[in-house]
């Protein structure tokens, strides 16, 4: 009976320390040192450092002279070296979510305790890779006004994406969908991912399962075209959110917003019925706190969210005035509509949810 529960137990934690499946969601830095003859040079030592969070990584150019890395999104600074020649420092590296990027570094001819330093560009030119794909960064999310704190909004700003008549923008989960056409494929094509985990409701695969925070999101890139074979599970697009994470310095964050009925007028229909306005009552709150249990080697970031909303909505619907219900359709009539069609009297009603 014992040796029974030790297999068990053994096939449990198989199965537990299996990886789970998963999307990109880090970003890859890649390139070739040189010298200035333009030779590559095997055997540099190249180090990158995380300038916020001081995640530290030591790779070796191969015989080719390359290097590669695969980080998480963040700023880094890039420092390589080799004896004989003098120290390269490359700083203010942004590697966003799901990057193929490259960066070619030249030493010179020196001591290594001289040091030449240079900044990254900001605005760089994609040569790794033809995918075609676009980015809203964490600084976008969180100060861009959105109707409901619903990031689902953000996405509709992008190139190649079409949402049909009456998408809604503000209500989550299963109250709406994500019909969002990418590029002209099925609006249940698509593949939604929060840090390389699948969002998608498999049920109906129009819905997503969370919503975080717009407070919590770090950045997202909906990858539209010619996207490579990391990213499957569907044929259209493939939207890659990645959450924030904490850094060596302590910050946190509150928020409230209120939406009332007293701000707003009552629309054309509840006028001509003597109605008030619709009721509405919504507010959001939430807090954030993030920064480092171990300096430069252990870090949090957590954050809540909470939304309540009261709110009714008015229905109208044209009805027949008493002479077209006595036969009479020489009254006044809708545009564009057949006599019996003609409603020149209408009723309101407010239905609360």
């Amino acid at each position: 009976m014992r040796r029974k529960q030790q297999l068990v137990l053994v096939l449990l934690l198989l199965v537990i320390s299996v990886p789970a499946l998963a999307q990109r969601y880090t970003a890859t830095l890649r390139g070739t040192v040189t010298d200035a003859t333009g030779a590559v040079l095997p055997g540099a030592t190249v180090t990158i450092t995380g300038t916020e969070t001081g995640l530290s990584r030591v790779a070796y150019t191969n015989p080719s002279g390359n290097f590669t890395f695969d980080l998480p999104v963040g700023a880094y600074q890039l420092t390589v070296e080799l004896e004989g020649f003098k120290k390269a420092v490359v700083s203010d590296i942004e590697l966003n979510v799901a990057d193929e990027r490259r960066l070619d570094v030249g030493l010179e001819l020196g001591e290594i305790v001289e040091e030449i330093t240079t900044t990254a560009s900001s605005i760089y030119v994609e040569t790794v890779g033809g995918e075609v794909a676009g980015l809203v960064r964490g600084e976008q999310i969180r100060e861009l006004p959105l109707n409901g704190r619903n990031f689902v909004q953000l996405t509709l700003l992008m190139p190649g994406v079409s949402v049909p008549d009456g998408f809604n923008t503000k209500n989550k989960g299963l109250m709406t969908g994500t019909d969002m056409s990418v590029s002209g494929s099925a609006v249940t094509n698509n593949l939604w991912t929060v840090d390389g985990a699948n969002n998608n409701d498999v049920g109906s695969n129009r819905t997503i399962l969370i919503y975080p925070s717009v407070d919590a999101i770090e950045e997202f890139k909906i990858h539209r075209n010619a996207y490579g074979a990391e990213f499957g599970q569907a044929a259209g697009g493939q939207i890659n959110i990645v959450t924030r994470g904490g850094t060596n310095r302590l910050s946190g964050s509150a928020s409230y917003f209120r939406r009332d009925d007293a701000w707003n007028e009552p629309n054309y229909f509840l006028k001509r019925s003597n109605l008030e306005t619709e009721p509405l009552s919504r507010d959001d709150y939430g807090w954030t706190l993030g920064g480092a249990m171990v300096r430069d080697k252990l870090h949090f970031f957590v954050s809540q969210e909470f939304n309540r909303e009261k709110r009714g909505v008015a229905r109208s619907g044209f009805v027949p005035t008493a002479a077209e219900r006595n036969g009479d359709f020489s009254g006044p009539r809708i545009p564009g509509c057949s006599p019996t069609a003609s409603r020149t009297a209408f009723t309101s009603r407010i239905a609360s949810r």
